[in-house]
């Protein structure tokens, strides 16, 4: 590869390969460490310092850099290795899809396709999340810093920022506790395992998550709220099983990411079920609930029968949230507080005011805390405890299927 015409000052500051234009303001550096070749340029032509400083700090920027990609070549997994080193390979090599053969993904790493190719043939939906959260709430602050300098106070600055801002409309005066968590304890923590395994770390720093935790939505009236949306989505979406079937499944319990990765597979009309997969949900086994007529009609009038179930009519892909639908709702049933996981709320609320049993709710809805996991699922049957709950709202709300 030819050196850029620009860079006529050779060997500055008696180092081999570094070289620099006319004013000192652009370095060029070319290199080789472990058998391969490296370049590196620095632009300090925004910057006010002397033609001195900028030789002096292009040297040492120079000769860092060499050495970075010398110990990373030898030896990836150190105390100077940067945290977004260490997050690339977790990511890369422990979170492909547990769907895939190993044939299939020897096939995926091995072949010609591109890096952001691969990537979407192996990620998880949840890793893919996971990496978002990672470029927004992690890098920014300490992605660049070398593994073994990271301490408890880098990680309460991540949190203190996210208490404060987030990325938006929803959160964009602070996060809740549950987002912090899954930044900190299901994101960050994961990757400093993986560098404390493989001996870039000796101990991980101490992780503290806020003991008070945002109030949620107080639900009154859950069994009056109930009744009305289901009135207000059936008389909306009347002619439109599309969006009738998708806000059923959410007032019927269901998450949005567990909505919108559903798939006609999935869906079992035979035997009125529908799964739930491993990687699609909290738990991360496969979930089986009991399938409501007023949602199996409207599936029944859709008349697709692969692949996703609620995909974007313009791009075929998985949905966004449907916030103009949502409005919709809100408008008609006068209830601006509404969001999609706020359809949980009501309808824990209706069923506790029915006087629904708690293993019941555990097992219809899904939950995401350890002893809840602990309690109740090794034990209770989802299919079973939709069942029962299912009954339970046809006693709450007016069954009356659309024709």
């Amino acid at each position: 590869m030819a050196v850029p015409k620009e860079y006529e000052i050779v060997n500055v500051n008696g180092l081999r390969g570094l070289r620099a234009n006319k004013d000192f303001t652009k370095f060029y550096y070319r290199f080789k460490t472990v058998g391969k070749e490296y370049t590196f340029v620095l632009d300090y032509s925004k910057k006010t310092w002397t033609p001195k400083v900028r030789k002096d700090n292009a040297r040492k920027e120079a000769e860092t850099y060499k050495e970075q990609k010398r110990i990373e070549l030898e030896n990836p997994f150190n105390p100077d290795t940067p945290l977004n080193y260490i997050a690339k390979e977790y990511f890369t090599k422990k979170c492909t899809s547990k769907e895939l053969s190993k044939d299939e993904l020897k096939h995926i790493k091995e072949s010609k396709l591109s890096d952001e190719e691969k990537e979407k043939l192996l990620f998880t939906d949840w890793t893919k999340a996971r990496k978002r959260l990672y470029e927004l709430y992690i890098e920014p602050f300490i992605g660049k810093k070398k593994v073994s300098r990271i301490i408890e106070n880098d990680i309460d600055t991540i949190r203190h920022s996210m208490e404060n801002t987030g990325h938006s409309k929803q959160n964009e005066n602070g996060n809740s506790t549950r987002s912090i968590e899954k930044v900190l304890i299901q994101t960050l923590k994961p990757i400093l395992k993986y560098a404390e395994s493989n001996g870039a770390l000796n101990k991980i720093p101490t992780i503290n998550i806020p003991n008070k935790k945002k109030n949620k939505k107080e639900v009154k009236d859950g069994t009056q709220k109930l009744s009305l949306l289901y009135n207000v989505i059936q008389k909306r979406y009347k002619d439109d099983p599309f969006y009738r079937a998708l806000f059923l499944f959410a007032l019927f319990g269901r998450r949005w990411n567990e909505i919108a990765s559903l798939k006609w597979s999935d869906i079992d009309f035979a035997n009125n079920r529908y799964t739930i997969q491993a990687e699609n949900n909290k738990i991360g086994n496969d979930q089986t609930y009991d399938l409501p007529e007023p949602i199996k009609e409207p599936l029944l009038k859709l008349q697709d029968n692969q692949g996703l179930i609620f995909k974007s009519p313009i791009t075929g892909k998985k949905l966004h949230p449907p916030r103009k639908q949502l409005a919709k709702i809100q408008e008609d049933a006068n209830m601006p507080e509404l969001t999609m996981h706020y359809f949980r709320h009501i309808l824990v609320t209706a069923l506790g005011e029915s006087g629904t049993a708690a293993t019941v709710l555990s097992a219809s809805l899904g939950h995401t805390r350890a002893d809840t996991v602990d309690k109740h699922y090794r034990s209770i049957n989802h299919l079973k405890g939709s069942q029962d709950a299912n009954k339970q709202l046809e006693n709450i709300i007016d069954i009356e299927v659309v024709k």
